[in-house]
């Protein structure tokens, strides 16, 4: 028997449901987690799949994740092919598809040697984003009470750059249908660690108040679709989260996280996702979804590092570019574990950078919009001497 992810295959929530209004506060948040699920539940196709499921034979499928883990309407079962290819012919509106890899967008090693402290050299990306410029002259704002998903390898909390500000960790199993809390919160990589480094970490941080949930989809650099599924809808039902940030993807365009990407919006989350290291032309999903802040990496120079991926898309009647923006992602110094630093360069390093400003905004602006806060990114971009497929509307900046 093989785990079996099932959706609806076309989504009615998005006729049901706006994104107009949907505010990033805890307490608009709360309900509009709630109008997502209900409006999933009602849906007559995913009502058709758990009905199915209820009358298959138990021997052959078992239900996993449903009703009170998934917020979407997706199912996750386990069953045999024969029955998946029964389902497949007598469920003709519902996607069907088996389990899946998914994988640390890789980042590009640096030739740098470890550090135990780094110095204002090591930290141009504060300079190149305006940061440094703004808080010599007073800026004030550090991504207090915002809190930010870290869906990665975990993040090491004890790591002096971030003690005290992973206030939740978890991993999540899919295949048993369990959030099990991480204590302490670790990391399985170093990649979690040097992401949150560049969120919130003392010195490196763009957003140094900000808090972490840490979700640990990817252990070792590797997981599965069905794990990262669960965790997306178990990020959408956290009151606290209003930006979630992913450095993880499948290569090429695979609409099978899409939903889940789809109703982190819709329940007020802003997505910040990688568009991946492979250069023009190629892209990962979800970072090529035209409902996320795609994010593509520039160098100290302000080119556009040669790894950053992007792309023109032609999905259903949409033709769209990735990424919306860059950010540096090209030797930036974080925090990995054992207490040290380290330059790596990838659109996974550039990525928490843009939910750092985020966070920066919302605290400015708590009462701000999803949809207002991704233009607010994308009006305070610097453009860069590089076409505009490569950069989307450029640079990120850091206004006062």
């Amino acid at each position: 028997m093989k785990l079996y992810i099932i959706r609806p295959k076309t989504s009615s929530v998005t006729r049901s449901l706006s994104l107009i209004s949907r505010k990033l506060t805890p307490q608009s948040r709360r309900v509009q987690a709630v109008e997502v699920k209900a409006f999933w539940q009602q849906d007559p196709v995913y009502q058709e799949i758990v009905h199915w499921i209820s009358d298959a034979r138990e021997d052959d499928i078992i239900p996993i994740a449903q009703e009170e883990t998934v917020i979407t309407g997706t199912v996750i079962v386990k069953m045999t092919e024969e029955e998946a290819a029964r389902m497949r012919e007598e469920l003709p509106n519902a996607d069907i598809s088996e389990d899946r890899k998914i994988e640390l967008v890789q980042p590009v090693a640096s030739a740098t040697d470890l550090k135990t402290e780094i110095s204002q050299s090591d930290l141009w990306h504060l300079a190149a984003i305006n940061l440094d410029n703004c808080r010599q002259k007073g800026y004030e704002y550090t991504g207090k009470d915002i809190t930010i998903a870290v869906l990665d390898t975990g993040v090491d909390g004890n790591h002096p750059a971030l003690k005290g500000k992973i206030s939740k960790a978890y991993t999540f199993d899919a295949e048993n249908d369990q959030v099990l809390p991480m204590n302490p919160s670790s990391d399985t990589h170093k990649h979690g660690t040097h992401v949150a480094g560049l969120i919130c970490g003392d010195k490196i941080g763009i957003a140094p108040s900000t808090n972490i949930f840490s979700g640990v989809i990817i252990p070792g650099g590797t997981g599965n679709l069905s794990n990262f599924i669960l965790a997306l809808s178990w990020v959408s039902q956290q009151a606290e989260v209003s930006i979630v940030n992913i450095s993880a993807g499948i290569i090429g365009y695979l609409p099978d996280m899409e939903t889940e990407i789809e109703s982190l919006l819709l329940s007020g989350i802003l997505p910040v996702c990688a568009v991946g290291n492979e250069g023009r032309n190629r892209t990962r999903s979800p970072g090529n979804y035209r409902d996320v802040v795609s994010v593509g990496s520039s160098t100290i120079d302000k080119r556009i590092s040669g790894f950053s991926g992007s792309a023109t898309l032609n999905i259903g009647s949409h033709q769209y570019q990735v990424p919306n923006l860059v950010a540096p992602g090209t030797n930036i110094y974080s925090s990995i574990p054992g207490e040290k630093y380290e330059a790596i360069s990838g659109t996974s390093m550039a990525t928490p950078i843009v939910s750092g400003v985020a966070a920066l905004i919302l605290e400015q602006y708590p009462n701000i919009e999803v949809l207002d806060l991704r233009e607010e990114l994308f009006n305070r971009c610097e453009t860069l001497q590089a076409p505009s497929d490569r950069q989307g509307y450029g640079l990120i900046q850091v206004q006062l």
